[in-house]
């Protein structure tokens, strides 16, 4: 079985380290794909001192992820030719038997779409800062939906192994800067469950370049919320196989959703606004007026408690 990792390159600082980690697997029946994004790093440079026939370089004719990052990889994915991709980052990091463990879940649950493996999350010295819950070895939609939305799992890209012919057809969902893509995508590719490794095989890397700490990005990571919850909540999910599922879909209704909403609206985008901007409280559209006016007041508190 053929293992594709797509990889879209534009920061080179920690990539030789990503590489490594992907060359490194037990499981060497691979294609490492770099998409290179019109990068003015050193890129092509790192990639060249690599003797190994499982690398394709490619380079794109001009920069796609600095306006779309979903387009890039939406892009990208379409260079895989394995039954199943990893959409990796150049900067995260895979241990040698993530490829091997995710195979031998393949095997057993071949119905799933989706597979995830448990993830560590560490910073630019590679230090241990956090790490993921534990789901079940595999778990339907509905109960996917509801661990997530209690906190349980660590949801990034680079820890799911996707059924390439199902995201080709399907791909990634696009909202403003990739914010909320890891949620929705692999909630809707987890239709025919999600099976999940035990062990924590991947690790994240948190860092003043990542995206994901750009907290200048309030207005988009608003618009992307507003965006999530919605396609959320619109989600038609199979009827619930037993006892399990019906707690959980019980659990998942908006009311109990609209709690996640208003924890995410503030702690991802508000409370980092300055003070000029308080009024961009309104785009948080999924709010009710009462919620708002809260949210006014706690944010003042913040700042003057700051």
């Amino acid at each position: 079985m053929l293992i594709s990792y797509i990889l879209p390159a534009f920061k080179s600082r920690y990539l030789n380290l990503a590489i490594d980690s992907i060359l490194n697997q037990s499981y060497n029946n691979i294609e490492l794909v770099i998409v290179d994004d019109d990068s003015p790093e050193n890129i092509y440079d790192i990639v060249s001192k690599y003797d190994d026939p499982r690398i394709k370089y490619f380079k794109n004719e001009v920069n796609i992820g600095g306006t779309d990052l979903v387009a890039q990889w939406n892009y990208s994915i379409f260079y895989a030719k394995g039954d199943y991709l990893v959409l990796a980052a150049d900067d995260d990091i895979y241990h040698e038997n993530f490829t091997s463990n995710c195979i031998a879940l393949i095997k057993k649950y071949p119905e799933v779409d989706l597979i995830r493996s448990r993830v560590s999350l560490v910073n630019d010295r590679g230090d241990l800062i956090e790490i993921d819950g534990i789901l079940p070895e595999k778990c339907s939609q509905i109960e996917y939906v509801y661990s997530w939305a209690k906190g349980i799992p660590l949801v990034c890209i680079g820890n799911y192994v996707f059924r390439t012919s199902t995201l080709q057809k399907e791909k990634f969902d696009k909202l403003p800067f990739a914010f909320g893509t890891d949620t929705i995508s692999t909630i809707k590719l987890a239709r025919n469950g999600v099976a999940n490794t035990s062990e924590m095989l991947f690790d994240f890397r948190i860092s003043e370049i990542h995206l994901s700490s750009d907290k200048t990005k309030y207005e988009y990571k608003i618009e992307a919320i507003t965006s999530l919850y919605k396609m959320i909540n619109s989600i038609n999910y199979k009827k619930p196989e037993d006892e399990v599922d019906d707690f959980c879909l019980s659990r998942i209704q908006w009311d109990s959703l609209y709690q996640k909403c208003v924890y995410d609206y503030y702690n991802v985008a508000v409370k980092h606004l300055p003070l000029n901007k308080i009024g961009m409280i309104e785009s948080c559209r999924l709010l009710s007026r009462k919620d708002k006016l809260f949210m006014y007041f706690r944010f003042i508190l913040d700042k003057i408690l700051k």
